[in-house]
């Protein structure tokens, strides 16, 4: 998968920071599923991801709760308008 963020000021992602906005990414769609919500936009969830990760954090744990923490109402409205 290919990232980029216009916000990040050009910032690339070292592997680790990949492997881990992967993962946090891969945990916040499931879990998404899983609690029957699957109304949030996927690009939605990606791009809080992305914002999670902005600070350099490297635990995909970590970065996977702030998005899913950091989702509004609005971002489920959001999706198929």
């Amino acid at each position: 998968m290919t990232i980029s963020n216009p916000r990040s000021r050009n910032r690339s992602l070292d592997p680790e920071e990949v492997l881990a906005v992967n993962q946090a990414y891969d945990l916040a769609c499931q879990t998404l599923q899983n609690i029957g919500q699957l109304e949030v936009d996927r690009e939605i969830i990606a791009r809080k991801v992305l914002q999670a990760a902005e600070s350099g954090e490297r635990d995909a744990d970590k970065i996977y709760a702030r998005a899913i923490h950091d989702l509004t109402a609005f971002d489920y409205r959001q999706h198929g308008t």
